[in-house]
């Protein structure tokens, strides 16, 4: 009777590990992003290219499911344009999207062959890269997003982590435009770890409770942006520590609509940011922003308060303003800034009398 009970064990232990690995969905062809779509358990296997005006849909992944991204996946040129569907989209609840720490994930967009110095603003079409649309308890990390057309990540959804994400677009520098790296419309996110060089904001916080971006580093683009924030929107708990801005045209930005008429932005973090050769502004509050622009004036009724800027320091550039502030009257209240030490020291402030100014 002992030789069966044997027999029996041994079968459990071979066909366990058989089992296992029959439950992993292994996407090898750009076809397998849709016959994986329904699994929990997702292998990337790269290299895949995606063909010309395809893309990946896992907007309604299942709760719990599991991506793990290697080698890489190439996004063909094709005609899709910036209002239309990103070229990839993930969504669903408590969802892990990570990359293989023995053979790291690339996403790689081809942007050098849309790059023509518009970006969004016109020449050929340009796809927005990659949506998030993730609720629960989900994360983002180890992988890298290179040479995007355009935005890099467009965060919707909630309680998101994205961490040590690289997005290298240091290809575009001539002629990359509107290459934005985290485009936040989202409650609950947290961005960490993270290394962005691009041609735009690095960090763009458009609607949102509670984002907290922690220990990033910026290099070559428009600095870490509050904004702008369009008429009727809310902003309020974003905490910015422990980054660095290089080589950018700005540092730490707060940015409102020109003549809004409602909305608000409150309770504004930036503590120990180190700037490094920023070519415009330091630190910058504006509440001039009309159609992308600065107007250079400041008409709005969207309130900016309980602003705390602590250890922000640094270098701009001869003939840039270390700090910069245009806000309507009585509009920016409860600024609350000390340890402000960006040189040469040169500033320009109206509307608001905050400490270091």
């Amino acid at each position: 009777m002992i030789l069966p009970k044997l027999l029996f064990l041994a079968s459990l232990v071979i066909s366990a590990p058989l089992d296992a690995r029959a439950t992993t969905c292994v996407v090898s062809t750009y076809a397998d992003f849709a016959s994986c779509a329904s699994s929990t358990n997702i292998h990337i296997e790269g290299p895949i290219t995606v063909p010309a005006n395809e893309v990946i849909d896992w907007s309604k992944l299942s709760s719990g499911t599991q991506i793990l991204l290697s080698g890489t996946v190439t996004f063909t040129k094709g005609t899709l344009t910036e209002s239309g569907p990103k070229l990839i989209t993930v969504g669903g609840s408590d969802i892990t999207f990570k990359g293989d720490s023995s053979n790291p994930g690339i996403l790689d967009g081809q942007g050098a062959s849309y790059w023509d110095g518009e970006g969004s603003n016109g020449g050929v079409p340009k796809p927005k890269f990659f949506r998030v649309e993730t609720t629960g308890t989900s994360l983002f990390s180890n992988f890298k997003i290179l040479n995007a057309p355009v935005q890099a990540f467009s965060i919707g959804g909630s309680g998101t982590t994205l961490d040590h994400i690289t997005f290298d677009n240091s290809a575009g520098d001539a002629l990359g435009h509107n290459t934005d790296g985290f485009d936040v419309s989202a409650d609950s996110i947290t961005i960490q770890n993270s290394w962005v060089h691009n041609q735009d904001d690095c960090l763009a916080v458009n609607s949102a409770n509670t984002v907290n971006f922690l220990n990033n580093i910026c290099i070559g683009g428009h600095g870490i942006s509050i904004g702008s924030v369009a008429s009727g929107a809310v902003v309020e708990n974003v905490t910015v520590k422990n980054c660095t801005v290089q080589s950018s045209t700005f540092g730490a930005r707060i940015k409102t609509d020109y003549e809004a008429t409602s909305g608000s932005v409150s309770s504004i973090t930036y503590e120990d940011i180190t700037l490094v050769d920023i070519s415009s502004m330091g630190i910058v509050v504006r509440q001039d922003y009309e159609n992308g622009s600065p107007t250079g004036k400041a008409v709005s009724k969207m309130p900016i308060t309980d602003v705390t800027m602590t250890n922000i320091h640094g270098t701009v550039t001869s003939g840039a303003y270390s700090v910069f502030i245009l806000c309507a009257t009585g509009e920016c209240t409860d600024f609350n800034w000390s340890e402000i030490n960006i040189t040469p020291k040169d500033t320009s402030c109206s509307g608001v009398t905050p400490t270091g100014c």
